[in-house]
């Protein structure tokens, strides 16, 4: 607990920046070491947990831990998805509980919550934390998840929580399952002994089709996004599971309002038609969407077309074509400018142009070909250099609908 000069300095402090109070001066008697970590903590927090930020008393731990902590709202997406299925007064654990953020979140719907932690310092956070939120009845104990669980019973518990660590030597990020502490792999038959339901949070780099060879009893996918960028996959294991799983993918915005989700089993969404557009169709003034990265790697293409009620450029061209503008698309939608031929006089005309540019299904990288055609980069105007159904490499120009 820090003394009362440097929770002063922290109060007055908050919104400053921590790099220029590290070099500058500071009163005797502040511990400034722990000062400049609860005034980092809370400016990341304020964005990344707004309640821990709104909330007195919360202590802070070291930035790691924090860069890995869950979003608020992608936890209490998560947390809503669990009271629909579990509803409410079930015993859960959490076994890597790390800042706590889900856990918290979870627990609101529990009548009985464990959480544990093998680092001490997250574990002090947590239970200065759980007390500061109204929530000081979660029990709190200090120890791997491989020892924690070894003392559990089967069936004690209705949900079981993980979030492995997924970094190793020197900070260099796992992306395998088995590589993770703890190699939820290894442990999968035990956890589903102890409880029912176990929800995993991994890497959003996993390969998904892979998981699904490694981890058995897998009932939900869920790939969750946070204003565009891929956050997280997090499966749910279901004891005595045996169907193909429910893929779900979601993006949330920064105010915390979930976008429209596309959700399907892999099979399904292969028996649905895959619309193909005609590059005739692409003409000024109709539209070009792209899904955010929940939704391209989901793979459901078929599915959000089917949604959609759009077509693709290409079966390999993950952009979308419709002739009026789609409503709840799960992505960027563009008004079709013009589309400009491949060739070296059509290209040439957009020397020193300024353009925001990216390729789908183009065998040039986006820095390489920007090089080439004397792009400044930036602006309203969006290229995308693409291929259409019947071959043809071409850009299109594009402008983003609000």
């Amino acid at each position: 607990m820090a003394n009362n000069l440097t929770e002063q300095f922290i109060r007055e402090h908050l919104t400053a920046d921590v790099r220029t109070l590290a070099l500058g001066s500071h009163p005797h008697g502040v511990d400034m070491q722990y000062a400049l970590t609860q005034i980092s903590g809370w400016q990341a927090a304020r964005l990344k947990v707004p309640l821990w930020a709104a909330t007195e008393d919360i202590v802070y731990p070291k930035h790691l831990s924090l860069e890995q902590c869950t979003s608020q709202y992608i936890a209490q997406y998560k947390a809503s998805f669990i009271e629909g299925l579990l509803g409410s007064g079930f015993k859960m654990a959490d076994i890597t509980g790390g800042f706590g953020v889900d856990c918290f979140f979870i627990s609101r719907s529990a009548s009985q919550v464990q959480y544990n932690e093998m680092s001490a310092e997250l574990c002090d956070c947590a239970r200065a934390n759980f007390k500061a939120l109204g929530r000081q009845e979660i029990e709190i104990n200090c120890g791997t998840a491989e020892d924690y669980i070894a003392g559990l019973t089967p069936d004690s518990l209705d949900l079981i929580y993980l979030d492995p660590a997924r970094r190793g030597d020197a900070g260099r990020k796992l992306v395998s399952i088995s590589d993770c502490q703890p190699d939820t792999v290894a442990l999968q038959d035990d956890l589903l002994r102890i409880a029912p339901n176990v929800m995993v949070k991994l890497s959003p780099m996993l390969d998904v089709s892979k998981a699904l060879t490694e981890l058995h009893n897998v009932s939900n996918v869920f790939i969750i996004g946070l204003d565009g960028e891929c956050k997280e996959i997090t499966l749910l294991m279901q004891r005595g599971f045996t169907g193909e799983p429910e893929i779900v993918a979601i993006d949330i915005s920064s105010d915390g309002t979930p976008q429209t989700p596309v959700s399907s089993a892999k099979s399904a969404d292969n028996a649905l038609p895959l619309p193909i557009a005609d590059p005739q169709q692409l003409q000024p003034g109709t539209f070009i969407s792209e899904p955010s990265a929940p939704y391209m790697k989901s793979a459901l293409f078929r599915t959000i077309a089917a949604q959609t009620g759009t077509a693709l450029l290409h079966p390999d061209t993950h952009l979308f074509w419709s002739k009026e503008k789609p409503e709840n698309f799960p992505g960027r939608t563009f008004q079709l400018e013009v589309i400009i031929p491949f060739d070296k006089r059509s290209l040439s005309a957009l020397t020193k142009t300024q353009a925001n540019l990216s390729v789908r299904n183009f065998p040039e990288p986006a820095p390489q070909l920007q090089r080439r055609l004397k792009l400044r980069d930036g602006g309203s105007r969006y290229l995308i250099a693409t291929t259409l159904s019947d071959g043809k490499r071409v850009l299109l120009d594009l402008k983003k609908c609000s």
